[in-house]
Parts: C-alpha cells; sequence; structure tokens
C-alpha cells in the first residue's frame, strides 16, 4: 500500500483509476489477485469511499476489475475488446462504418491465412466442414457464414483475433444481407472448396480462394467507391 500517494483535489475519480492500474502494473498482479480493500483505497488517497467506488467502477466497465464473496474486489483477465464490444451490441454505427468494419474483417482474415494453413489439422477440418452448410452455394444464411468463419479463425489458433472477428460480426450483418455496396453477381468459392483446398492445396492456392470469396466487398477498394457511390476520402 505504501505505493499509493495523496491524490490532488481535481479528477479525483481518474486518479482513482489510474493509481489502481498503476497498482496492479507495478504489483505484477495476475487474474484472481486480491486488490486493496474501499476502505484501505479511501484512506491511502485521502478520498471518501464514494470517489472510491466511482474509480473502480470505471475499471469493472472495463472488464479489468470484478468483485468477489468474501474476497472483495479482484483482477480479471484484461479483454483487449471490451469497449467496442459495448458499442457492437449497442448497434450505433451507420451504414459507412459498417462497411468498414466489413473491410476490416477481410483484411483480418486474410491475414490470418498463413496461420490458419499452418496450423490446421485433420480433425480441425473435419468439423470445419460441419459448418460448412450447403455445398454448392456460394451464399449462406448469416448464421452459418459466422459459423464457418469464426471455426476457420478458431484454426488460427489466435484468440485476440477470433475476439475481435466475433464482435465485427455484430457489426456486419447488414452489410452481408446486401445493404451495402457489394457486387452479389461474381460467383465466389464455397465453403466446402474452401475446406477442400485446406486440405489438398498449396497454401498460395488458399489464399488465392479466400481472395476470391471476398471478392464481393472487394468492389470499394478496387472502384473507390462508398456504398454512396462517392469516392472514399
Amino acid at each position: 500500500m505504501n505505493s499509493f500517494g495523496e491524490l490532488q483535489t481535481v479528477t479525483l475519480a481518474d486518479g482513482v483509476e489510474n493509481r489502481l492500474l498503476e497498482y496492479m502494473r507495478n504489483a505484477s498482479l495476475n487474474p484472481g489477485d486480491s486488490l486493496p480493500k474501499e476502505e484501505d483505497l479511501a484512506s491511502h488517497l485521502n478520498v471518501s469511499r464514494h470517489i472510491v467506488r466511482e474509480g473502480v467502477s470505471r475499471l469493472k466497465a472495463l472488464g479489468l476489475v470484478e468483485s468477489r464473496k468474501k474476497r472483495g474486489m479482484v483482477m480479471k483477465r484484461p479483454s483487449a475488446f471490451t469497449g467496442l464490444r459495448k458499442l457492437a451490441e449497442a448497434n450505433l454505427f451507420n451504414l459507412r462504418e459498417r462497411e468498414e468494419f466489413m473491410e476490416l474483417r477481410v483484411a483480418l482474415e486474410l491475414g490470418m491465412c498463413d496461420f490458419i494453413f499452418a496450423r490446421k489439422t485433420p480433425e480441425k477440418l473435419a468439423n470445419l466442414r460441419k459448418v460448412a452448410g450447403l455445398p454448392n452455394s456460394s451464399v449462406q444464411k448469416f448464421t452459418t457464414e459466422i459459423d464457418f468463419h469464426t471455426y476457420l479463425m478458431e484454426i488460427g489458433g489466435n484468440q485476440i483475433a477470433s475476439q475481435f472477428r466475433e464482435i465485427l460480426a455484430n457489426v456486419f450483418k447488414p452489410v452481408y444481407e446486401g445493404k451495402g455496396h457489394i457486387n452479389r453477381t461474381l460467383r465466389t468459392p464455397t465453403h466446402h472448396e474452401i475446406c477442400d483446398i485446406l486440405e489438398h492445396g498449396t497454401f498460395e492456392e488458399f489464399h488465392a480462394l479466400m481472395r476470391k470469396h471476398f471478392e464481393p466487398y472487394l468492389v470499394n477498394a478496387e472502384s473507390g467507391k462508398t456504398s454512396a457511390g462517392k469516392p472514399s476520402e
């Protein structure tokens, strides 16, 4: 507790939040480790318990702290996308912003191709086929699209990337359903064709097929236009 110093009289809740973050870092806390009691924090920082609660509530909103029975406040494993997840669930983004999230999703999955190809196993590919949907259709239900690409990212083995893609999925549903600037006339590879190339093809063939799969969403990049038909800035 000696690492806590008395706060100034301005931005007290901000000060509590910042001092707690410093304490968690300097004390090398791990998820599940206990934090100082509320009354001890108030005493060492020379603020009211109300101010301490406000500062702690901000860390709870970030997913860094939780309260447990008989233990008080403990550190949680941080999630990189807590704030973005809440914004996505609130459904506040406009169509152009959703298109940009879709572009980010495409870039993320194409960038993960190396890891997906390197970390695939026969068991993982068998599970991927189970969620691939209709064998001869390049257009699937939204839930099937989400299930297939979510598991594809899981094969890549990067949990941060998988979490980020899961959040993006909540945002780009209207774009997938055709409300954005998407060329639906293109014939794209099916999920089952992606499975085939993962099982029998080379990395170069897999990457090229994935890019072809996302081609309807690449028209913005190729034309330089947004959903409104205007050049992107």
